[in-house]
């Protein structure tokens, strides 16, 4: 059964959710589990514990990551949140798509925070292409990009930073004039992310040059589709990239054949899921273990 003290912070985590609590109630509680309400007194004047002792207990920190997600409070409340001395609040803060665009760009100037904002669906575009320049993001769709307009699309795609470039490159529905003007990009890194989006553009005269060029590049040419056979033997010399190779179809049966017993388990195991398989294979390795 859990203690009094528990179920009590439980309860100000609800209440941090509920939308129906009053203004005021909810004014004090994000002062609460912000440390900056002094007073041993709880939400409703009853006598509790010195915030700062509890201001670490998880459940506390709950709470007030409970707030900083929710999309219904005032801009007044989101600038008191964004003040929160606590770095996690502030953390997924950055992350709330109803943060009005000043509070973004005031955030931004948190470099802890910074880019966490990358990944809220409304920041602004300028402000995301800042963040990629001096924040190093994966390669993966980020929510603005993904809901980016064709013209906003061009104007990654046209950027002088190869870091904004390389956003817009992870898109798979891009216009075939970026597509093409990525692909010629003179910083690998952008046709790295073109590659890693599995893009159909990419020819596999492209894939295997670039395999040439950049081992690093091998684990995501060895999970696209227009991969061919010799870049895909090429990729198998690379340690990352060998599981990767091992599940293409376009490998020879025989060579995932004799993948079933390389040394790297996972590597192993990547050429038993190969559909390319011969299915004579598939039964003995089945009758191994009868």
């Amino acid at each position: 059964m859990p203690d009094e003290d528990t179920r009590y912070l439980a309860h100000l985590c609800g209440l941090a959710d509920n939308p129906n609590l009053p203004g005021h109630l909810l004014d004090k509680l994000v002062a609460m589990t912000s440390g900056e309400l002094d007073a041993a007194q709880d939400l409703f004047g009853v006598p509790k514990w010195d915030i700062p002792e509890a201001a670490d207990i998880p459940a506390i920190e709950s709470t007030g990551e409970v707030m900083a997600r929710r999309t219904d409070l005032s801009a007044d409340t989101y600038h008191q949140l964004a003040a929160d001395r606590r770095l996690w609040v502030r953390l997924h803060l950055a992350r709330n798509p109803a943060l009005p665009e000043s509070l973004l760009w005031a955030l931004a100037d948190d470099r802890a925070v910074r880019p966490e904002l990358a990944w809220n669906p409304s920041v602004p575009l300028r402000l995301l292409g800042e963040i990629a320049v001096t924040a190093k993001l994966p390669h993966i769709l980020l929510p603005r990009v993904a809901s980016a307009t064709t013209s906003e699309l061009r104007w990654l795609a046209a950027s002088p930073d190869w870091q904004v470039r390389a956003l817009a490159a992870v898109r798979r529905d891009l216009p075939k004039d970026v597509v093409d003007r990525l692909i010629e990009d003179p910083e690998i890194a952008v046709v790295q992310a073109l590659v890693a989006a599995k893009n159909p553009r990419c020819s596999p005269t492209l894939l295997h040059e670039l395999a040439q060029r950049a081992a690093s590049a091998c684990p995501h040419i060895a999970q696209h589709p227009n991969a061919r056979v010799d870049t895909l033997i090429a990729c198998l010399r690379v340690l990352p990239a060998r599981r990767h190779a091992a599940r293409h179809p376009n490998l020879p049966p025989d060579m995932i054949t004799e993948l079933l017993d390389d040394v790297d388990l996972l590597v192993a195991e990547a050429a038993a899921a190969n559909p390319a398989l011969p299915p004579k294979i598939m039964e003995a390795v089945l009758a191994e273990s009868c």
